[in-house]
């Protein structure tokens, strides 16, 4: 069961009492743990919000009309936001339709307030996080009245269940852009240009906005380690498969040489001192980033709808794969048993790790010094550089809180690293 923090701020005592008890049995038929914190006019309001930094309000049910002549729920709305401190809000309110509020704080503002009011809340928070729901009108009876206010909460339980998703953000993205083409010196011609594509990241952590950070050696990694379960954990010569710490050789093979064992040494693997468990364990790392989509695309391939961009995404895919793409080629042809030819699965070892888990968990990687327990090998020093470049990075950017969240859940046992955030912290990734 996931817990959620809701703030009411309503000033009138039986509407925030119904208002309790509704979110409480609406969020417990959705297997929330309800907290729930009752504010009744602004200055407590935004004394909350001030507070509620360090640990935000997973929702706020907010009214605009809290007996303030001078301040209203938009200016609770917009030190939430400013303080960062909820994550959805549900602005709900009568002021578009009850005649009292004119007589409490003025027609003449009570008009201004409602031919403003939407445009002024969007401009206070965040769209795609702001509901602005009109309460029950005053003058229906008692028992239509609870049943439209539980209808409408409902439907704001909904969207928290939507919009929860996308709190915690981490995901690659391929930006396109044009690139000159390079002429020669005091070449008079046209420029040409071309079409290219880049890799970032978008990224969002609790509630702040989500900001794309353009790709940093260690974010693959990274995002690696989000997107998996949390009982795996990773190596570090698993994490340097991942994501080379430079460009493999370009230099010919010499007769007879293991192109793949090529592959890992460039990368400063001794994969020849591996034995061949560890070698398949390094093998699944490299190819799980990218043979589901892989498998896809040649799937389309195969059914002759491979359109131009997805054809161009295959290449580059091999590209990337370099000496794995014939492993990733024999695991595909491994989920389409029909279509295999027996003398392709046997020509290459590893080709049966395709289509299983593509991680499993390695050993302790350290080397032993003497008088010591024992030290990193080059590659964990390399990994933990790495994370510490990528929290540097984050910070710099405005993601402080998540550089501190990641020094704090990604934690070392022995030489395998893993991530271990608190249980309501769930990324899209």
């Amino acid at each position: 069961m996931n817990p959620v923090k809701i703030l009411i701020v309503e000033d009138d005592a039986l509407l925030l009492a119904e208002l309790s008890d509704q979110y409480r049995r609406i969020f417990a038929e959705r297997d929330f743990v309800v907290e729930i914190t009752a504010a009744v006019t602004v200055a407590e309001a935004r004394k909350l919000a001030k507070q509620g930094r360090s640990s935000p309000f997973d929702l706020v049910s907010l009214d605009v009309n809290l007996g303030d002549t001078d301040l209203t729920g938009l200016d609770v709305l917009e030190t939430l936001h400013r303080f960062r401190s909820a994550w959805m809000v549900a602005l709900l309110t009568g002021v578009e339709t009850d005649a009292s509020f004119d007589a409490r704080i003025g027609t003449e503002k009570a008009g201004d307030i409602r031919r403003k009011l939407r445009r002024e809340a969007y401009s206070r928070f965040p769209a795609e996080r702001l509901l602005v729901v009109e309460k029950p009108s005053s003058t229906l009876a008692l028992m239509d009245s609870r049943h439209l206010l539980s209808n409408r909460l409902e439907q704001i339980a909904l969207v928290y269940e939507e919009v929860g998703r996308l709190r915690y953000v981490f995901r690659p993205i391929e930006v396109s852009s044009l690139e000159r083409i390079p002429q020669p010196k005091g070449s008079k011609g046209p420029r040409k240009f071309i079409d290219t594509t880049s890799l970032h990241w978008q990224i969002r952590y609790n509630c702040g906005e989500i900001r794309t950070l353009p790709n940093l050696s260690g974010f693959k990694t990274l995002h690696y380690l989000l997107s998996r379960d949390r009982n795996v954990s990773i190596t570090p010569e698993e994490a340097l498969s991942i994501e080379p710490k430079a460009e493999k050789s370009s230099l010919p093979l010499e007769a007879g040489e293991d192109p793949v064992a090529t592959y890992f040494e460039s990368q400063g693997i001794a994969w020849k001192e591996l034995s061949q468990l560890d070698q398949d364990k390094l093998i699944r790392a490299a190819l799980s980033l990218k043979f589901n989509r892989y498998c896809e695309l040649r799937g389309f391939q195969d059914d002759d709808d491979l359109s131009i961009s997805e054809e161009s995404e295959l290449n580059r895919i091999i590209r990337d794969l370099g000496p794995l793409a014939t492993t990733a080629e024999t695991g595909y042809l491994r989920t389409t048993p029909g279509e295999v030819d027996p003398s392709i699965v046997e020509e290459s070892s590893s080709g049966s790790l395709a289509q299983d888990d593509l991680h499993i968990a390695g050993g302790n990687y350290d080397n032993l010094g003497e008088g010591r327990k024992g030290k990193d090998s080059p590659a964990a020093q390399l990994f933990r550089a790495r994370m510490k470049r990528v929290r540097d990075c984050l910070r710099e950017n405005g993601f402080a809180d998540l550089a501190q969240h990641l020094e704090d859940y990604i934690m070392s046992t022995g030489a395998n690293w893993s991530y271990n955030p608190p249980e309501e912290v769930e990324w899209t990734t």
